[in-house]
């Protein structure tokens, strides 16, 4: 995928590389002028060097990293665990179709699986070990999973409790003896915060008003409707890992089976990082269940790996008979494995959409027109970006002005992705271009272009 939002991270990125611009902030969320931390931008940086400027080098950087997290979670799993449970989980991890395709394209979530895993894994460290060097990797690596989308936030309450939880078990345990890992895990996020932190404190607040906005003014929850809120949210989930449709009261009884299950089987001080995992998902159910928003796959990214690895559990310890685990693993890793390779059908297609190939192609037909610097470029209808034209554009020393500019163009190239009324169209670019006229008209990759420049 190399689409608008690639597009304009590519453009961020490129300006890295090229020392020209070390921004502070991320790539706006979801929420509204909410911006999310620049962490991804660094960390997938050198690949964009790496393949001299090609788009795709960002894709095999997310994959890479992918698969290199994927490893690393096995061995942790294994030395937690077992080697069953740890190969069990790599199976459902490994033919997972959401956790592939997020691992085929540049965008901040896609990462936030194996971060939040991550996560979750150095706070259990912190806690077990009372290590340092596990209290730095905690607080850096929550840091990174917040940066990476502001869901990961969620993952703040399992930690919480937990961490109560863990002192009333331990009662012999005082403070003073944990407190210095916190401190240091709490350094760590804040420096790695710090370029979003001082973004915020520059510009009056910005992130932190637009998000108590959001919470205070936005409506984003519905108490009456909680329940079938939740059985959405459930069900979604379920949907999305077995990739079918799934009755919402069979996903809650999956759901209760599990919690039960670990409630009762794990309940010893060696389970803790199990623990850690089934609250995490559990608890992220229910908040998320508060919010009035469609439940698309990336939105679970926090909680896949912690399902993948409470599953793998349940399955080696779902009873003492071997027969019976056999059985069990069986019937659930063909159930699974049956859907989810149907859904991966797009791997085995021999031409993809060549969605870099079409945009370089668009950008170098406007380099042919020889646009007059300074120039402009929209696309319409107003859901559609241009990103991902304006990158080729840019790294071929033809930079069109920024999209929020108010420096007036000689001339604006139009791209159409449908039929457009061009002259005349409320869009603001269009709007604001003083005595336009059709210079010309041309179409390439199904998009009709329009140069517009100003009467003389």
């Amino acid at each position: 995928m190399f689409l608008g939002d690639q597009g304009r991270d590519a453009i961020i990125i490129k300006r890295i590389v090229t020392l020209e611009h070390f921004p502070a902030i991320g790539p706006p969320s979801s929420l509204g002028q909410v911006f999310l931390g620049p962490f991804y931008y660094y960390l997938v940086a050198p690949f964009l060097l790496l393949f001299n400027f090609n788009p795709v080098g960002l894709a095999f950087g997310v994959a890479l990293l992918s698969l290199i997290g994927s490893i690393i979670a096995f061995f942790l799993i294994k030395k937690e665990f077992n080697y069953s449970t740890a190969l069990i989980f790599l199976i459902f991890l490994s033919f997972s179709t959401i956790n592939i395709q997020f691992s085929r394209f540049s965008w901040n979530p896609n990462l936030l699986p194996i971060f939040s895993f991550l996560t979750l894994y150095f706070f259990y460290k912190t806690l077990a070990q009372k290590n340092k060097l596990h209290a730095i990797l905690f607080g850096s690596f929550l840091s990174f999973s917040i940066q990476l989308h502001h869901l990961a936030l969620f993952l703040l309450f399992p930690i919480f409790f937990i961490s109560i939880l863990y002192f009333w078990r331990n009662k012999k345990i005082s403070l003073i003896t944990l407190l210095p890992n916190y401190l240091i895990s709490l350094t760590f996020f804040f420096l790695f915060s710090l370029p979003l932190i001082i973004f915020d404190l520059r510009h009056n607040l910005l992130n932190t008003i637009n998000l108590i906005k959001f919470f205070s003014q936005g409506n984003p929850t519905d108490h009456e409707q909680f329940f079938t809120r939740f059985l959405e949210t459930n069900n979604s989930f379920y949907s999305h890992i077995f990739q079918l449709n799934m009755n919402q009261y069979f996903a809650l009884f999956c759901t209760i089976f599990i919690f039960i299950f670990l409630i009762k089987k794990s309940l010893s001080q060696k389970y803790l990082f199990l623990q850690i995992n089934l609250l995490s998902f559990i608890s992220y159910l229910l908040f998320f269940s508060f919010f009035n928003t469609t439940r698309i796959a990336h939105y679970y990214n926090p909680v896949y790996l912690s399902f993948f690895l409470i599953l793998a559990w349940i399955i080696t310890n779902i009873s003492k008979n071997k027969f019976i685990r056999f059985f069990t693993l069986a019937l659930i890793l063909a159930f699974y494995l049956f859907f989810n390779i149907k859904s991966l059908n797009y791997l085995f297609i021999k031409t993809g959409n060549n969605q870099v190939k079409k945009a370089g192609i668009i950008a170098k037909s406007i380099l042919q027109k020889n646009p007059q610097i300074p120039y402009q470029t929209v696309a319409l209808p107003y859901v559609e970006t241009d990103g991902h034209i304006r990158y080729f554009l840019e790294i071929k020393g033809k930079r069109p002005l920024p999209a929020d500019t108010l420096i007036e163009p000689k001339e604006l190239y139009v791209l159409c992705f449908e039929n457009c009324q061009v002259l005349g169209n409320p869009q603001w670019q269009i709007a604001s271009f003083k005595n336009a006229a059709i210079d010309k008209i041309w179409k390439t990759e199904n998009i009709t272009i329009y140069k517009l420049i100003h009467k003389t």
